[in-house]
Protein backbone atom coordinates (compact mmCIF):
# COMPACT_ATOMS: atom_id res chain seq x y z
CA UNK A 1 0.00 0.00 0.00
CA UNK A 2 1.44 3.50 -1.01
CA UNK A 3 1.57 6.23 1.63
CA UNK A 4 -0.66 8.05 3.05
CA UNK A 5 0.16 12.05 1.51
CA UNK A 6 -3.09 13.30 2.25
CA UNK A 7 -4.46 11.79 5.44
CA UNK A 8 -7.64 14.18 5.16
CA UNK A 9 -8.73 12.55 2.15
CA UNK A 10 -7.04 8.82 2.58
CA UNK A 11 -6.98 7.53 6.59
CA UNK A 12 -10.71 6.39 6.40
CA UNK A 13 -12.67 3.98 8.63
CA UNK A 14 -12.12 0.65 7.95
CA UNK A 15 -15.31 -1.81 8.47
CA UNK A 16 -14.96 -4.10 11.19
CA UNK A 17 -14.97 -7.65 9.94
CA UNK A 18 -16.70 -9.10 13.28
CA UNK A 19 -19.76 -6.45 13.80
CA UNK A 20 -18.98 -4.40 10.40
CA UNK A 21 -18.94 -1.40 11.78
CA UNK A 22 -16.77 1.58 10.40
CA UNK A 23 -15.25 3.10 14.12
CA UNK A 24 -11.94 2.53 15.24
CA UNK A 25 -9.68 3.17 17.12
CA UNK A 26 -5.77 3.90 16.77
CA UNK A 27 -2.98 3.77 19.84
CA UNK A 28 0.64 5.13 18.80
CA UNK A 29 -0.64 8.14 16.55
CA UNK A 30 -0.10 8.23 12.52
CA UNK A 31 3.04 7.55 11.76
CA UNK A 32 5.51 9.12 9.31
CA UNK A 33 3.81 7.29 6.10
CA UNK A 34 0.37 8.34 7.15
CA UNK A 35 -0.54 5.59 8.72
CA UNK A 36 -1.62 4.08 12.20
CA UNK A 37 1.74 3.68 14.07
CA UNK A 38 -0.10 1.37 16.63
CA UNK A 39 -2.53 -1.20 16.91
CA UNK A 40 -6.04 -0.73 15.52
CA UNK A 41 -9.32 -2.08 16.91
CA UNK A 42 -12.73 -1.46 16.53
CA UNK A 43 -14.35 1.15 18.65
CA UNK A 44 -17.94 -0.95 18.75
CA UNK A 45 -16.92 -4.62 19.36
CA UNK A 46 -13.11 -4.23 20.50
CA UNK A 47 -11.71 -6.53 17.43
CA UNK A 48 -8.12 -6.07 17.27
CA UNK A 49 -7.09 -5.67 13.60
CA UNK A 50 -3.86 -7.28 12.44
CA UNK A 51 -1.99 -5.12 10.41
CA UNK A 52 -2.61 -6.83 6.76
CA UNK A 53 -6.56 -6.86 7.22
CA UNK A 54 -6.60 -3.51 8.52
CA UNK A 55 -4.34 -2.12 5.20
CA UNK A 56 -6.56 -4.29 3.31
CA UNK A 57 -9.65 -2.71 4.58
CA UNK A 58 -8.69 0.75 4.04
CA UNK A 59 -7.57 -0.28 0.66
CA UNK A 60 -11.23 -1.30 0.12
CA UNK A 61 -12.66 1.48 1.97
CA UNK A 62 -10.63 4.05 -0.62
CA UNK A 63 -11.46 2.06 -3.92
CA UNK A 64 -15.21 2.26 -2.33
CA UNK A 65 -14.61 6.48 -1.51
CA UNK A 66 -13.09 6.79 -5.37
CA UNK A 67 -16.07 5.40 -6.80
CA UNK A 68 -18.48 8.32 -4.94
CA UNK A 69 -19.81 11.16 -7.33
CA UNK A 70 -21.53 14.49 -6.03
CA UNK A 71 -25.06 15.65 -7.56
CA UNK A 72 -25.36 15.61 -10.83
CA UNK A 73 -24.93 19.00 -12.70
CA UNK A 74 -27.76 21.07 -13.81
Amino acid sequence: MAANDNISNNLLPVACPVCGECQNTTAGGIGADGLPAGPVACMVCGHPFQRDEYLRGLELRRQAFSRLTGPAGE
